[in-house]
């Protein structure tokens, strides 16, 4: 039998001590007139039974706890919740203020929790690098039919709007930090005015400041952005009309916009 079978008496010397049954075995298995058995027959050997592998757990998982209710709320119910709260805050801070024009403006944003404006800059800041990569990227004069389907699909939290036209009257000249893109409206937080000796005087609504809630249809929306930094930074301003924005930033990324008629702009 000029086979090699190594492998077959290794294997085979796990169960038989006796070098004449090996023997016996392989002839039987590779032999012509043999019982030509597919299978060679093991014994089990003396020793320790193996444990089966426990299945890999994630590390970061805690079977012991359970999430609470806080966490099972939902991340945009919660941040209508704040809004709304906010809203409510801000109204009471205005009556306050109108009650008695002497109070401290900054007292009653810190005691009625009023988001600030100066806390959302470097939001602003990290926006305009954002969009400044997906519009130009290492093109500083880019084709204009680049950057609209671009500015169609942007996310828009942390741009600073302005009001350009709007059927409500009262929204005009409104300029803030978009603090979150909704379906229907841009919620953005605007700078607090103070009074001039020369110029009209500021109602206490903008003095406090705070949340806007700007309605996306039937109004344009202006903002910039800077293409490069440094003293001799350009900047290139937008116009984007609310009605076709009427989306949600992550809906807007996968979505494709065709071209509509524009009689309905305000």
């Amino acid at each position: 039998m000029d086979r090699d079978t190594t492998l077959e008496r290794h294997l085979l010397s796990r169960s038989y001590d006796s070098e004449s049954r090996i023997v016996e075995i392989l002839e039987e298995r590779y032999s012509i007139f043999g019982g030509q058995k597919p299978y060679m027959p093991l014994m089990p050997t003396e020793g320790e039974a193996g444990t089966e592998k426990e299945a890999k757990r994630p590390l970061l998982k805690n079977d012991g706890t359970r999430p609470t209710s806080r966490r099972k709320k939902s991340t945009r119910a919660e941040l209508k919740r704040y809004i709304k709260a906010t809203l409510a805050n801000q109204k009471r801070a205005v009556r306050k203020l109108q009650s008695d024009r002497r109070l401290s403006v900054n007292k009653l944003l810190a005691k009625y929790q009023i988001p600030l404006y100066e806390d959302y800059v470097s939001l602003h800041q990290l926006w305009n690098k954002y969009m400044r990569d997906l519009l130009f990227s290492e093109n500083k004069t880019p084709n204009l039919n680049m950057v609209l389907p671009k500015l169609s699909t942007a996310d828009y939290n942390g741009c600073l709007v302005r009001v350009l036209e709007s059927r409500n009257r009262n929204m005009v000249g409104i300029e803030g930090i978009v603090v979150y893109d909704a379906q229907h409206s841009f919620i953005v937080v605007v700078k607090p005015k103070t009074d001039r000796e020369d110029g009209p005087s500021v109602s206490p609504a903008e003095k406090v400041g705070g949340l806007r809630i700007l309605a996306k249809r039937g109004s344009l929306f202006g903002f910039d952005v800077v293409c490069e930094d440094g003293e001799n930074a350009t900047v290139m301003g937008f116009t984007i009309m609310g009605s076709r924005f009427e989306h949600r930033s992550t809906d807007r990324s996968g979505r494709k916009f065709k071209a509509h008629n524009v009689e309905d702009i305000l």
